[in-house]
């Protein structure tokens, strides 16, 4: 131990801890708050990555070309890069937080580069600060990825403005960009165009700049300005264009008159092709009559020889049954248009007798204003001179017809005496006439009657007849341009319509024939050789005469004279037939001729007689027939089915017992049934008792043979047979053969072998044929031989259900020990061979068989069967 007390020991030191934050930790904390703040600035600033597709990357440049909206910067392309097939650019750009609420699936995006064109320069600004990506916000849900249009939209545009369209015929030489002038100051241009609904138009979309869009009214007028335009006329030549801006790419140009009212965005106008069209004053619409050669590009129209207005546009309305032309009035002359004034449409009228209005036949027709007085109106309705007149009080209108125009023309004078007291305003077809509208003023109406004849006055008139010969020359005006003149008798009655005669001498010759006639009306399918004087005959007594014939709907209307006299010979029953000629009817008696008189045989002529049981009236008219005889043998039509028509022909006769009571007038086949149709017509004094349902036709046929020969009244030609039936009313019929006419019984024999049976093989019975075999042929195995054989009517009664049948035919020879024994039947069953049947006595007798009935047909005939005496009743 140490006792040293400098050697002392060291004291304890007491250490003290600093509970305390130390100010460097400060540092740290305030970089992580910066770091986050900027961290949070970016991300917010950063705003929406999106993607576009583009075809091509020419002036697009990461982190320098900016998207704008409406000249707004609202983002930046971040990378540029290529599509996996190096096709296309896929460019990725931020949108700025301000912007983020337009992308939606239909916002749009194109590149901005810059443009010169004719019609202006865009884009310059591009220049400068390079291309830009343009953006137009869309509808619909949020998106990111885009694809990017190739061209800025054009139908919509980028500037603010008045959106308005025009609807065109065509485009023209309009495009996008076309300006729009306002005094030739451009206020607007084109930015889109496209087809109307109904594809027949052109709609154009135009943008008039918001500081002059208070110019357009619902009143404006817009027309186009492109290109030049040249007038032609008797003042001279007119050549005008507009600007070499509009000449070459095209302008539209519009004006608004005054009191026009605001209009909201895209009002249609109508784009006029000129000014001279666009019709600039007081709207008007005017219903034009057909054929009034009013041309569409600016026809005047006149009052007092001054233009007042103009024509601006023709066109058919809605139905496109009236033409309706749009023209603009002056102003000034706005007290004019009302309900009581008329529009007159001045023609070009070129004649003999001189020349009116003669520049409408180069510029075409105008429009003349009568004033009136009445309630305003815009809309009028055009009329002729002939409506004008027409429309005066006290006039009279009618028509005239004849068959031809004899060089009648609109506008040649009605004479009475060589004055000229009305015209003829129209001349058309009517039907298979001619037709033409009469004009009479009103101070010579009285002498229009209800007798006056009219005929042609003009040229030299000369006529020959029992008389002499009577020539008349008239004056040396009528002699260029004919006329029509009339004359004056019987009541004042003024008729609706007239003849119109081609002279003098034919009108004084009707006025004669009419005197003590009636009318009667034939209809024929043709005309026949007649004309007007034709006789009319009654058993050769002329009666009348043929005064008049016109085509009408499949065939001739033709008008007879009767004298008053003979008129009571005409009844019910009156049937015409054609008597010009020769008629020649030949057959097995001869030929025959008969000639009619001489008036027929120059002139033609038309006969009639009373005839019963004839058809004689198509409607009200009189039928007429080609002949008499087509008329005594007009009858009953009916119809014959056949399986062919080998054995007739048209004309074949149809007979009862010897007697001809029709004839066939028609065959033709019938390819969906497979057969033939064949009509015929019964006489009609026959045609009563035949066209019965229960009636029976057959064709009658030569038959010729060893045995004998029957229809040797066919041998020329053959000829249709009939059964009169006693059922109800009928026309179609099944036309059968004679065979099965008389025998309705048809039986089934059944051989081993056929021997020497055959078709016409005769059914014996005591050697009396009672029918004959009618077909031959294997059965359905081809193990017997079936013969059918038809019972003729009589003698059905024969044939029970056990009667035996055996075969006759030939000769049967059995040699022996004993010697040869010979059979044989009689001759004709040697030539025809036979079959021989046979009836049990048995009593009571067996039913009589019904059609169809099979039996077996032995070979030879057991000698007992010949024994047989059986008493057969036919009932």
């Amino acid at each position: 131990m140490n006792n040293d007390p400098n050697n002392e020991q060291p004291k304890k030191v007491k250490i003290r801890r600093d509970r305390g934050l130390s100010p460097l930790w400060l540092l740290p904390l305030l970089a992580l708050i910066l770091a986050g703040w900027l961290l949070y600035k970016s991300v917010n600033e950063a705003g929406e990555r999106i993607q576009i597709h583009f075809n091509d990357a020419v002036g697009l440049v990461a982190g320098r070309t900016t998207i704008r909206y409406q000249g707004l910067e609202v983002g930046i392309v971040r990378d540029v890069s290529l599509s996996k097939d190096l096709k296309s650019i896929y460019v990725t750009a931020d949108i700025y937080p301000e912007a983020v609420n337009i992308l939606r699936k239909n916002t749009r995006f194109w590149l901005v580069k810059p443009k010169a064109s004719i019609t202006g320069i865009s884009g310059l600004d591009t220049l400068v600060s390079g291309n830009y990506i343009a953006l137009l916000p869309g509808d619909g849900p949020e998106a990111t990825k885009f694809t990017a249009l190739e061209n800025q939209p054009a139908d919509t545009p980028l500037e603010d403005g008045l959106k308005l369209q025009l609807k065109a015929p065509n485009l023209g030489s309009i495009s996008i960009g076309s300006q729009i002038f306002y005094k030739k100051i451009p206020v607007g241009e084109v930015f889109n165009y496209t087809l109307s609904d109904n594809k027949k138009e052109v709609i154009i979309d135009a943008l008039i700049k918001p500081k002059y869009a208070n110019l357009v009214t619902d009143k404006s007028r817009f027309w186009n300005v492109s290109g030049m335009r040249a007038d032609i006329g008797f003042n001279g030549v007119d050549v005008q264009f507009e600007s070499l801006s509009a000449l070459i790419a095209g302008a539209i140009a519009f004006d608004s008159p005054d009191k026009g009212k605001a209009i909201e965005a895209n009002h249609l106008f109508k784009l006029y092709p000129d000014i001279n069209t666009a019709g600039r004053g007081i709207a008007i619409t005017i219903t034009l009559p057909d054929n009034n050669d009013i041309s569409d590009s600016g026809s005047p129209i006149m009052y007092r020889g001054l233009q007042i207005g103009k024509i601006t546009d023709v066109s058919l309305d809605e139905k496109t049954n009236k033409i309706i032309a749009h023209a603009a009035i002056e102003p000034s002359m706005r007290e004019y248009l009302n309900s009581g004034s008329r529009l007159l449409l001045e023609e070009a009228e070129v004649s003999l007798n001189g020349v009116k209005n003669i520049g409408n036949l180069v510029r075409g027709n105008f429009l003349r204003l009568i004033p009136g007085k009445g309630e305003a109106s815009r809309q009028f309705t055009a009329i002729t001179r002939d409506t004008l007149e027409e429309q005066q009080p006290g006039v009279a209108t009618f028509k005239l017809y004849a068959d031809k125009s004899f060089g009648i023309k609109r506008g040649t004078k009605l004479r009475f005496k060589g004055l000229d007291v009305g015209r003829i305003t129209n001349v058309e077809l009517s039907g298979d006439r001619v037709s033409f509208d009469v004009l009479v003023q009103p101070e010579y109406t009285n002498l229009i009657r209800s007798g006056s004849r009219f005929f042609v006055d003009g040229g030299v008139d000369a006529s020959i007849s029992s008389k002499g010969i009577d020539v008349s020359i008239p004056p040396a005006d009528q002699l260029i341009s004919s006329a029509i003149s009339f004359t004056s008798i019987g009541s004042k009655k003024i008729n609706k319509s007239y003849t119109l005669f081609k002279s003098r001498s034919l009108a004084d010759l009707a006025d004669e024939k009419l005197k003590g006639y009636s009318s009667i009306s034939l209809f024929a399918e043709k005309l026949p050789p007649v004309s007007e004087g034709s006789p009319v005959l009654y058993r050769n007594l002329q009666v009348g005469e043929v005064s008049d014939f016109s085509l009408k709907d499949n065939g001739v209307s033709i008008k007879l004279n009767i004298e008053k006299k003979y008129r009571h010979l005409i009844t019910n029953h009156t049937v015409f037939w054609n008597r010009s000629g020769i008629e020649v009817e030949a057959g097995l008696n001869g030929v025959k001729l008969v000639t009619d008189p001489l008036s027929t045989l120059i002139k033609g002529g038309i006969a009639f007689d009373n005839i019963d049981q004839v058809t004689n009236r198509i409607g009200s008219k009189y039928k007429l027939y080609p002949s008499l005889s087509s008329a005594q043998h007009f009858g009953q039509l009916i119809t014959l089915t056949a399986d062919d028509a080998r054995s007739v022909s048209n004309n074949t006769e149809i007979k009862f017992q010897g007697v001809t009571i029709g004839k066939i007038i028609n065959i033709e086949p019938d390819f969906h049934t497979n057969n033939v149709k064949i009509q015929a017509r019964l006489y009609p004094k026959y045609a009563q008792k035949i066209a019965k349902s229960d009636s029976y036709f057959w064709v009658v046929k030569p038959k010729i043979s060893l045995s004998g020969s029957e229809n040797l009244d066919s041998l020329l030609s053959s000829y249709i047979a009939v059964q009169p039936g006693k059922g109800h009313f009928s026309d179609t019929f099944k036309l059968g053969s004679a065979e099965l006419f008389n025998s309705r019984v048809t039986i089934v024999l059944e051989s081993e072998e056929r021997d020497s049976i055959s078709e016409g093989t005769p059914l014996l019975y005591r050697d009396i044929q009672v029918g004959q075999v009618v077909d031959v042929s294997l059965g359905d195995l081809a193990d017997r031989v079936i013969i059918k054989a038809q019972l003729e009517k009589q003698y059905r009664h024969l044939v029970r259900k056990n009667t035996v049948f055996w075969n006759t035919s030939g000769v049967n020879v059995d040699i022996g020990i004993t010697g040869a024994n010979i059979k044989a039947g009689t001759f004709d069953s040697l030539l025809r061979g036979g079959i021989a049947f046979a009836t049990p006595e048995k009593q009571p007798l067996e039913p009589q068989v019904k059609a169809g009935t099979h039996f077996l047909l032995h070979k030879e005939a057991n000698p007992k069967w010949l024994a047989w005496r059986t008493a057969i009743p036919e009932r």
